[in-house]
């Protein structure tokens, strides 16, 4: 029980961490963070859309950040890197902090969705789903879905192919909750089966062909000099 214990305990502070994370660095396009544990210390990769304004000048909006981790976590050593994200569209944390701000800025929801949803997949992916909860209209609160192109739902290809991402909405009316979830266009499914044509090799066909061509011609010659040896017999 103390190994289960140190397990949930460990998970729970990653989740803390990850959310104080997106808070923190929402204005930069926070895309996620990993985090790594060794004897040395606690190594944190932060995934961003502008690693600059992590950084700061001269590294100091960085060692802030490094200091507030240690002492609001209990980290010891803790050493942060920053990764850029090459493609923010495909990043479900990115699409939902963006979904979000249109939201808190009076978009309507729904154009929102599809606006969100046509750079995704613009972008390469293969499938995309945006899920927005909360008082959209009226008094009480309700769930949209709005889906396009084709996404695994359920099992396992669904939780390890398939990028999550959420975040909340602040409205006059209310909280709203948006969750973005994005197939790629890399990921191979498990159904998914490709032929490989075999080659012809070309090269050899033409050396087999060349030297069956000498060959010919060698006989040729020789049935040549023996017909032309039993004509002058016969003479």
């Amino acid at each position: 029980m103390v190994i289960e214990r140190k397990i949930i305990e460990e998970n729970l502070k990653n989740t803390s961490i990850a959310e104080y994370l997106a808070k923190y660095l929402e204005r930069v396009g926070f895309g996620g963070v990993d985090i790594k544990r060794s004897p040395l210390g606690t190594r944190i990769i932060v995934k961003v859309e502008t690693p600059g304004l992590v950084i700061g000048r001269k590294g100091r909006s960085i060692r802030e950040l490094t200091k507030d981790l240690g002492e609001t976590f209990n980290i010891e050593n803790p050493q942060i890197e920053v990764e850029e994200i090459k493609n923010p569209e495909l990043n479900a944390n990115v699409m939902a902090h963006r979904t979000a701000s249109d939201l808190e800025r009076g978009y309507h929801h729904r154009r929102t969705a599809y606006k969100i949803l046509r750079k995704i997949m613009d972008t390469g992916a293969k499938g995309a789903e945006i899920v927005i909860s909360g008082k959209l209209s009226g008094g009480r609160s309700r769930t949209v879905r709005f889906t396009t192109g084709y996404l695994k739902k359920c099992g396992e290809p669904a939780q390890r192919l398939v990028d999550r991402g959420y975040s909340i909405a602040r409205l006059k009316l209310g909280v709203m909750g948006v969750t973005v979830k994005i197939m790629p266009s890399d990921v191979i499914l498990p159904d998914e089966v490709y032929l490989i044509e075999e080659k012809e090799d070309k090269g050899e066909d033409i050396i087999i062909k060349e030297e069956a061509k000498e060959e010919i011609k060698k006989e040729v010659k020789k049935e040549a000099k023996e017909e032309i040896k039993k004509e002058a017999k016969e003479e």
